[in-house]
């Protein structure tokens, strides 16, 4: 198998807004009730996609999720005309309106855990998809996702339901999962990041397990001794890192993370990672382990300096590592200097700061965007061509935003019944653009 990587974005949908939902995500709570601007929203994350795409990487797009999604009101006792729903909702439940409308689905990292072909004993790829049950708003898209990448995919992937529910098997999906390979991608290793046991937080519930880890490297036919479980540091998610993908990145042969990302008793797991990494690629695992004198937990949450999004290409023939960053870290004298080091040490031949500003302001940077999906060259000729990022698609995507989208967006205007009717034919639009049926929904 060769090195190819595909990075899965969806349009911000026109209901992005602030609700505060999200549990343990500090900008997620700061930001609670403040105006959105959804159409800013939808072309910084396109703005993104045409980046990844111009570096020679495969892009992909997935359209906004339905929303408001009144199926849920319904099925929650909420009936009659969208008018009066909509009211009734946002005067007994606000925070309902709220979850009902969230666009939480733009972080497609959550949306499920992949593992290539070449790992498994299914001997092909294979996904499962994430019930994001630690949260209510998060918890109903798990249905249309799977959907969506099966038509994606069409008949070239294994595609696993979500886990049963319940809180001993909550699944965030590829945000708690790292897949780490040679560069010929070959044979990789994987981590899964889990928070629940003892030493638990003390003010956030974690939102992935290790009986998850386990189910799904099971079911995806994993070598047993090509996994690895750890356990994330009790103070990181009570600092606000609330997935694995906050305090620490990987790409390839190349793990990066903060020193408090894992509790002092996955010491031993690390360690075996690095040796049998050795052992199945005769190379050295690249472990690049940040301390808080360089930067400091409370600093690299601020920032999401390790929610930058690294990919690769071969564009001139040799290997370029690019990596792309929120602003905030360009912004932060030691994120930059520390993003200054790993270029000048040849970590990274490019970096790029990318203006993500509503999505980080709802607590998700680069990497929470998107989604990677390790194929070989025949398993990407048999992906949906109409979701492939190109110059024409872009623009048309472009008019529909800007025509359709609204600049700023509080809570109370998601009662308004008209501007939710425009909104679901905004996403229909959008859908039909990139071949998805969103009919019936």
């Amino acid at each position: 198998m060769s090195a190819l990587e595909v990075q899965i974005d969806r349009i911000v949908g026109p209901t992005h807004h602030f609700g505060g939902l999200g549990v343990g995500n500090l900008a997620s709570q700061l930001n609670a009730g403040q105006a959105s601007n959804p159409q800013a929203a939808a072309l910084q994350g396109l703005d993104k996609m045409r980046l990844v795409a111009s570096l020679g990487v495969p892009q992909l797009i997935l359209p906004p999720q339905p929303r408001p999604d009144f199926h849920l009101l319904a099925d929650l006792g909420y009936r009659g005309a969208p008018e009066e729903t909509l009211k009734a909702v946002l005067e007994s439940d606000p925070a309902l309106l709220s979850a009902a409308a969230s666009c939480s689905a733009m972080w497609t990292a959550n949306a499920a855990t992949v593992t290539p072909s070449c790992d498994s004993e299914h001997g092909m790829p294979v996904m499962t998809v994430a019930n994001l049950n630690a949260s209510l708003h998060r918890s109903i898209e798990a249905a249309a996702t799977r959907e969506e990448l099966r038509a994606l995919f069409r008949s070239g992937v294994r595609l696993h339901d979500a886990l049963p529910g319940g809180a001993a098997l909550r699944d965030e999906g590829a945000a708690n999962h790292m897949r780490l390979a040679e560069s010929t991608g070959k044979r990789g290793l994987h981590v899964f990041v889990h928070g629940d046991g003892k030493p638990a937080p003390r003010h956030h519930w974690p939102r992935q397990t290790l009986a998850t880890g386990k189910a799904i490297s099971r079911t995806h036919g994993l070598r047993e001794a090509d996994v690895f479980h750890v356990k994330q540091h009790p103070d990181a998610i009570d600092a606000g890192a609330f997935h694995n993908d906050v305090v620490a990145m990987s790409h390839h042969d190349l793990l990066i993370h903060h020193e408090l990302a894992f509790a002092p008793e996955s010491e031993s797991q690390m360690l075996r990672l690095e040796r049998r990494f050795a052992e199945i690629s005769g190379k050295c695992l690249r472990v690049i382990r940040i301390h808080s004198e360089e930067l400091t937990l409370t600093d690299a949450i601020n920032t999401y300096f390790f929610n930058s999004q690294i990919v690769s290409s071969s564009n001139s023939g040799k290997p370029v590592w690019t990596i792309l960053c929120p602003v905030q870290v360009q912004h932060h004298k030691q994120a930059h200097r520390l993003i200054q080091r790993l270029c000048a040490d040849g970590v990274f031949q490019e970096a790029h700061f990318v203006d993500l500003g509503q999505s980080m302001d709802g607590g998700g940077g680069p990497a929470c965007l998107r989604l990677r999906v390790p194929v070989t060259e025949h398993e990407l000729g048999c992906i949906c061509k109409s979701a492939w990022w190109t110059e024409s698609l872009d623009s048309d995507l472009r008019d529909i935003i800007n025509e359709r989208y609204p600049h700023r967006l509080k809570l109370a205007d998601l009662a308004d019944a008209e501007f939710c009717y425009k909104a679901l034919e905004t996403q229909r639009l959008l859908s039909s653009r990139l071949g998805h049926d969103l009919a019936g929904r």
